[in-house]
């Protein structure tokens, strides 16, 4: 009998109202029985079964379907599964389909090679220990079927007791290698970590250094095998998948020690990538289970790559991403051993992943400054050009301008090499423009160079200049304080091509400046303290920038310290205004 007819024999001997009324107290209304959905909270019942179409609606959450629908939804397990469930209740025998030979004999050495580096484990006492020792508790090592692979294995003589299997077979597992014509095993010393399917069978193993062990890679995976892919294939997808379904949310984060430590703590809807970046068909493999995905990395630059690129596969995928950090501890195994508590907080008060990218992206940023905001432009367009969705996308734009003001249209093209204030101050162009801290920067050094006598309060602090090559103008300057020699000054510059030039440029363009020393000396004063408000109010600029991305994630000490070096630049700003 065929599968598609199997269903249908399961639906004819099976009533929907009596598996149903199992789960929901349901009651009789004319031809129909209607309950309490248990889907979702409510007080009136909504919730309709009919037993003459054999289907179910709730006409509060929408969620309806047929029997088959209802368990998978109600039991949190999968459609291969909820069919086993019902066949049994009705008494019929699912015809096996028929099983690729060589993929069973794959399957079936890697079910030996389970159970014998399981047992391994268990027997040896130092590579016990060094599991324990690493926060891995007895119920971890038997629900991830944890082993350990001696330094001298003996896993060929073992699966030689359970069958013939060619040589060819052996070596396609990726459990062995062989050398001037002997099979050897593959992993030795190392701690086994099993990888299943997403139907539970082991295809593959991530193998650590164990204690004792600091030969090779401190991970090492199976290699591609004709059940393995590791692009395919995610660890802890089959440990995970119910509680993935359950809680319409599946965790990523980078390694399978995390995954177990997460586990223990009973959170049990997360997985990880296996040695590799992430990839779209493992993300995809999550959809039906979840659109959700929470990406848990780890707090280095590493990390936040990862996330990036997270981000971009989820959003191609029209799936929805979100994130959250460990900081100020590294990863999710050492968060759990030092603050447990902290854990299932971050998880409750996950972000849109975007909040955070773009976090990264603009820390350390001065938001005045045309080479930092293209910067920031450069790297946040390819992040967006990701969003399919063009509502979730306008959030995202009115998210950017709204903590850094930087407005973007749908289509906008930034070259690949964003200009810098170098080649601002350096082009010669008469329709080049400058922005205003440097013209005010460079008519405050053309000032010093024409007057007659500079004052020592004439002489301002270099953190007010921004720009390195004036910078180097400026010091240069101090020191030759008070006698300022053009030729000399001029002579000692030339050496830097940048620096010579922009120099020279100052000189030969000083047409607008006063020529009376009194006139030239109230300037400098007035330019002084234009230069010193544009730098406060800079620094202000930068300030609220952080201030609102701190909200945005919920980050109140950064946003409390924020807020108080605000206050204190605005006491002083309102100084120098009123001087």
């Amino acid at each position: 009998m065929e599968p598609n007819n199997q269903i249908e024999e399961i639906k004819d001997k099976i009533d929907i109202v009596s598996i149903i009324q199992k789960y929901v107290q349901l009651k009789q209304a004319g031809k129909n029985f209607s309950g309490l959905c248990p889907f979702h909270k409510e007080k009136t019942p909504s919730f309709i079964v009919s037993p003459d179409i054999q289907r179910y609606k709730c006409f509060g959450c929408d969620k309806s379907g047929d029997v088959f629908n209802f368990v998978q939804e109600i039991e949190h397990i999968d459609f291969p599964e909820a069919l086993e469930k019902l066949a049994k209740v009705a008494g019929v025998e699912l015809k096996k389909t028929t099983v690729n030979k060589k993929y069973k004999e794959l399957k079936d050495i890697h079910y030996i090679a389970t159970k014998y580096y399981y047992n391994a484990l268990l027997k040896d006492k130092t590579a016990l220990e060094y599991v324990l020792n690493r926060g891995m508790s007895r119920d971890s090592i038997k629900n991830f079927a944890i082993g350990y692979s001696p330094k001298y294995p003996k896993l060929i003589e073992q699966i030689k007791k359970s069958g013939a299997y060619s040589k060819g077979t052996l070596l396609q597992t990726g459990l062995f290698v062989e050398k001037n014509g002997i099979l050897r095993e593959k992993f030795f010393d190392r701690i086994m970590f099993p990888i299943r399917s997403r139907k539970g069978d082991v295809i593959a193993f991530t193998a650590r250094q164990s204690g004792t062990n600091e030969y090779g890679p401190k991970y090492m995976n199976s290699p591609e095998t004709p059940i393995f892919h590791k692009s395919y294939n995610l660890f802890a997808q089959y440990e995970s998948r119910q509680e993935i379904r359950k809680l319409d949310l599946a965790i990523i984060c980078e390694g399978s020690t995390d995954v177990i430590s997460a586990h223990q703590h009973g959170v049990k809807n997360i997985v990880a990538p296996l040695g590799t970046s992430l990839t779209a068909n493992q993300l995809e493999a999550l959809a039906p289970l979840s659109k959700n995905i929470l990406f848990l990395f780890d707090s280095d630059s590493a990390g936040q790559k990862a996330l990036i690129r997270g981000f971009t596969i989820a959003s191609e995928l029209s799936m929805n991403p979100y994130a959250a950090t460990t900081e100020p501890y590294k990863d999710i195994d050492e968060l759990l051993q030092k603050e447990p508590a902290k854990f299932d907080k971050i998880i409750k008060e996950k972000k849109e992943a975007f909040s955070y990218i773009l976090a990264e992206i603009t820390k350390g940023k001065d938001l005045n400054k045309l080479s930092d905001v293209n910067i920031i432009r450069k790297e946040i367009i390819p992040v967006l050009d990701s969003v399919k969705d063009k509502n979730t996308k306008n959030l995202y734009l009115n998210k950017l301008y709204r903590v850094t003001g930087i407005q973007l249209g749908e289509n906008i093209k930034i070259d690949s090499k964003p200009k810098t204030e170098q080649d601002f101050l350096t082009k010669k162009k008469a329709s080049e423009k400058r922005t205003k801290p440097e013209s005010l920067t460079i008519r405050y050094l053309q000032l010093l160079l024409f007057a007659e006598k500079v004052e020592e309060k004439h002489l301002i602090n270099s953190k007010y200049i921004s720009d390195e090559n004036l910078k180097k103008i400026y010091i240069t300057i101090q020191e030759s304080f008070p006698k300022i020699n053009r030729t000399k000054l001029f002579e000692k510059l030339n050496k830097e091509n940048a620096v010579g030039e922009l120099l020279e440029d100052m000189i030969f363009n000083a047409k607008t400046l006063p020529k009376e020393q009194d006139a030239l000396t109230e300037d400098i004063a007035q330019t002084i303290k234009r230069i010193k408000i544009l730098h406060y109010t800079g620094l202000q600029k930068n300030l609220a920038a952080k201030i609102s991305m701190s909200e945005e994630l919920e980050k109140e000490e950064e946003k409390i310290e924020a807020l108080n070096k605000l206050q204190k630049i605005t006491k002083v700003l309102q100084k120098i205004k009123n001087e």
